[in-house]
């Protein structure tokens, strides 16, 4: 890292806990955000042994997803500082921040450590089911309190996930899951087929019930900290429907090769008995599931198209199983199923 980040960082350090030092720096793998993150082992006294660095991309505080609303007036707050401070006030465990530095693009966050909820599920699927019951637990906790209890100023509840934002998500995988991705120019008569289908999933979609989401909650986005999860990424939370966030958690990436369609459906029954409910609306749960698929598909490749990283992409064929999958499993308006058979998808 440059020089003047790490003389920023002990600064930093040395003010928020006088007398302390920092005795290294590493870097931390990152997944596909533009941000950086850095270990920093501390010593002095009553500090931390080590302490998590973020270090912010660009300037100003923009939004991690271009997608995501415009508001009427510029934001005035980091989102990752107000979300983060309405889900530790609801309960929801997310590593603390010490220091927030935004004019610096730095951050002092608590270590929850390095140990993914993936890797922690491995093994006997007892363990594998109780991992992710905890999960389960903290999304009971984030959809039922943080629906009670909203924060009208906050970012979160300024966004929805609504017809918009579907529709942009799927028109981003028409871009550069097909038409870049896989390097061909859709037909007048397919595109419009596409649209057709685009626009009745958008609006089906969009309609129902919402709750406060994180967006991005799966298996790589949850640490095991003591054997219970503690949650990170979360600064694109918005109301959304439930099952968007359930679909994340099981159907994201790899997912599938651990959690089957029987364990799946047994989590799913968890859920709504924690919500006191009589289950998961199952077509709201798979359309959730397909429409996720979709955008990821278009995701790895514009990862690997605008920002030159391609290891991303070893998840394709994955996820495009898992698009097949419930393409199969749920009745799709309009023409998407048959337009997405005879695409020249790389794994075929």
């Amino acid at each position: 890292m440059a020089d003047a980040d790490a003389h920023i960082i002990e600064d930093l350090v040395g003010r928020r806990w006088p007398g302390s030092k920092v005795l290294e720096l590493t870097h931390l793998a990152g997944d596909f955000s533009a941000r950086r993150y850095l270990r920093a082992r501390l010593e002095g006294r009553d500090v931390p042994a080590t302490i998590v660095v973020m270090v912010l991309a660009g300037s100003g505080l923009p939004l991690s997803s271009e997608e995501l609303c415009i508001f009427p007036e510029p934001l005035r707050e980091l989102p990752f500082l107000d979300v983060q401070r309405v889900l530790q006030g609801i309960g929801v465990p997310v590593p603390e921040i010490y220091v927030a530095a935004v004019d610096a693009g730095i951050l002092l966050l608590e270590d929850a450590g390095d140990l993914l909820l993936w890797d922690y599920a491995q093994g006997d699927p007892a363990h594998t089911e109780a991992a992710y019951r905890k999960a389960m637990d903290v999304l009971v906790v984030l959809h039922s309190r943080g629906t009670a209890t909203p924060t009208p100023n906050s970012v979160a509840f300024k966004q929805r996930f609504d017809a918009r934002l579907y529709r942009w998500e799927l028109d981003h995988f028409r871009e550069y899951g097909i038409e870049r991705g896989l390097g061909i120019t859709l037909s007048p008569g397919a595109r419009t087929r596409l649209d057709a289908s685009f626009d009745a999933l958008s609006t089906e979609l969009a309609s129902g019930e919402v709750a406060l989401c994180h967006r991005d909650f799966h298996s790589w986005n949850l640490l095991m900290r003591r054997d219970a999860p503690v949650v990170i990424d979360f600064q694109d939370a918005l109301l959304a429907p439930p099952e968007y966030d359930l679909a994340s958690l099981l159907t994201d990436r790899i997912t599938p090769d651990l959690i089957d369609a029987t364990l799946e459906g047994r989590l799913l029954a968890y859920y709504a008995e924690q919500r006191g409910q009589k289950n998961v609306d199952r077509r709201r749960y798979s359309l959730n599931a397909l429409h996720r698929a979709l955008k990821v598909i278009g995701r790895l490749h514009y990862i690997a198209i605008e920002k030159g990283k391609s290891a991303p992409l070893a998840f394709l064929p994955h996820v495009l199983a898992t698009a097949r999958r419930f393409l199969a499993e749920v009745e799709v308006p309009g023409a998407l199923a048959s337009e997405f058979a005879v695409l020249p998808w790389p794994d075929q």
